[in-house]
């Protein structure tokens, strides 16, 4: 028996799924080559951002249905003008959803795929669909990859391409069953893979609906990472040639591995290659690691206070046409919960401070112990020439470097993802950027050597002596001369000059020179 798992953990931005330009391709597939016979399948749930453009993308089929679990927007309306048939049934998990499909719907042909709303069908899947089916194959089903978009882009390494899913079978040897926060079918038949994959656009409806989704699906997965870590690891599954039975294997494997959240964002950014895609790479990475560190959160929870620590919100009902909207689960949300009393901790220390708990969360710990492990090693080895290289490192790092500057290799910055850097910009010898803040550099200007930018410090009139992070900006065409401080919070205007160790604590006007500590105008700048 083989399985798959329906959904890709953590696929994880912000904006509308962008519309293929398929039809035109479509209306020409169907003249150049012969009709697939094969019905699609879409589930929905509030998907009137993404419905028009997938079934636009099926027009294809002869045979395309919609099974709705009582969307309140538009979607149902968008499916029928799109010439979709519409099914509703109201949603239990994704296996029932689709077995009720395979049972209710009459589909016109033997073949199915399932297409979620936010996938899309490319020519070249279609090609590869209508070639397959003409051959009257035997397998139960097949296996096809996804090609996850994320922030414009393909993200082919840290997406883990190809990765696999159940999503074309024949109707009489395919059921599926829950697994997780998914499913997996349950066939004895065999299963084919196909080359050419679809796309996916997991974020099309926005980093809040993801984090809902994720929030929802990390209880699944914390009640299947429970269960499997009382079933035997199948060592041989993990060096399998099946790529979906492997990839299943090193899944349970990863279920008992420690700093789970921290191994994710590694394996995904690093191991799978998602350092040379950027910072889409690097921020679905971090994603991956948060939605990790959820499911962690709710094993912990499960194992102290049982399931009910982490039972699911009561699935929204459905309306009937006509119906009015669902009413609100009881009255209590309407009333304002009692604002919490501000209470003053109890202390008896004389001293100047109490300290804080740690500003930084476990993510940004991480990203930090990886700069300083690994990214800054590199960086001060380079030779001293290799500019391209470490802006090249940097914007791995998260940083914006502009075209042509200069950062000298020990150079020392805090924080690479805080740095954003314009063009021809030149960082001298042993400069600092202290970038617990956020620090912006314009374009042709000039940091000489021992400079030190600090965009940190702390609240002394507090106890508890918290960190404060302000940014500091530095106009086009500025020079920090040698060994001169700017503090947090300061911004220097352009052509401004701050002279050998001098030291600004407030705003530098424009076009003007400034010595001392603190610096203090001098005079006018003026270029010949």
């Amino acid at each position: 028996m083989t399985a798959t798992d329906a959904s890709q953990h953590g696929k994880p931005a912000t904006s509308p799924a962008p519309r293929l330009d398929v039809s035109e391709s479509m209306s020409a597939t169907r003249g150049q080559m012969p009709l697939a016979q094969v019905s699609v399948v879409i589930l929905t749930l509030d998907e009137e951002q993404n419905i028009g453009s997938c079934l636009e993308s099926c027009a294809w089929s002869d045979d395309v249905h919609v099974i709705d679990s009582g969307s309140t927007d538009q979607t149902v309306e968008i499916a029928k003008a799109h010439g979709a048939v519409v099914h509703t049934h109201a949603f239990v998990s994704f296996g029932d959803q689709r077995n009720w499909a395979i049972d209710n719907i009459s589909p016109k042909h033997e073949w199915i795929f399932h297409l979620d709303a936010d996938e899309r069908f490319t020519p070249d899947l279609v090609e590869e669909i209508a070639i397959v089916i003409a051959r009257a194959p035997k397998q139960a089903g097949f296996h096809i990859p996804s090609k996850l978009m994320f922030m414009g882009r393909w993200l082919k390494r840290a997406g883990g391409y190809p990765t696999y899913q159940m999503r074309l079978f024949h109707k009489e040897r395919m059921r599926f069953r829950d697994y997780g926060h998914g499913q997996r079918e349950a066939t004895n038949g065999d299963v084919g893979v196909f080359r050419q994959p679809y796309v996916h656009y997991p974020f099309s409806k926005g980093l809040d609906e993801w984090f809902e989704k994720h929030n929802r699906y990390s209880a699944l997965e914390a009640r299947e990472l429970l269960a499997s870590r009382r079933e035997p690891l199948g060592l041989s599954a993990i060096v399998s040639r099946d790529p979906v039975v492997r990839r299943r294997a090193w899944k349970v494997l990863g279920y008992r591995i420690p700093l789970r959240p921290a191994a994710r964002w590694f394996v995904s950014f690093f191991v799978q290659g998602g350092v040379f895609e950027g910072k889409p790479a690097w921020t679905y990475a971090s994603l991956l690691a948060t939605y990790e560190r959820m499911i962690s959160y709710k094993v912990r929870m499960i194992r102290v206070q049982g399931e009910r620590a982490v039972a699911p919100r009561p699935v929204r009902p459905m309306r009937t046409p006509g119906s009015a909207a669902p009413a609100s689960n009881g009255q209590a949300s309407a009333v304002p919960a009692k604002p919490r009393p501000v209470t003053t901790p109890k202390t008896e220390a004389t001293g100047q401070m109490i300290p804080e708990a740690s500003p930084w969360t476990f993510q940004e710990k991480v990203s930090r112990a990886l700069w300083m492990l690994v990214g800054k090693p590199i960086f001060r080895l380079s030779f001293h020439n290799w500019y391209g290289f470490r802006a090249w490192l940097l914007r791995r790092f998260g940083a914006t470097i502009g075209e042509d500057t200069r950062i000298r290799p020990s150079v020392n910055i805090e924080i690479p993802w805080h740095v954003n850097i314009g063009d021809t910009v030149t960082v001298g010898d042993y400069a600092i950027l202290y970038s617990l803040g956020v620090i912006s550099i314009g374009d042709r200007a000039i940091l000489s050597q021992y400079s030190h930018i600090c965009a940190g410090t702390h609240d002394h009139t507090d106890r508890r002596f918290p960190l404060i992070r302000d940014p500091i900006v530095i106009g086009a065409d500025v020079w920090i001369a040698a060994d001169a401080f700017v503090g947090p919070n300061v911004t220097v205007g352009r052509l401004a000059v701050l002279g050998a160790r001098s030291s600004a604590y407030t705003d530098l006007a424009p076009e003007t020179v400034y010595a001392g500590n603190p610096a203090k105008p001098i005079k006018k700048r003026v270029l010949r």
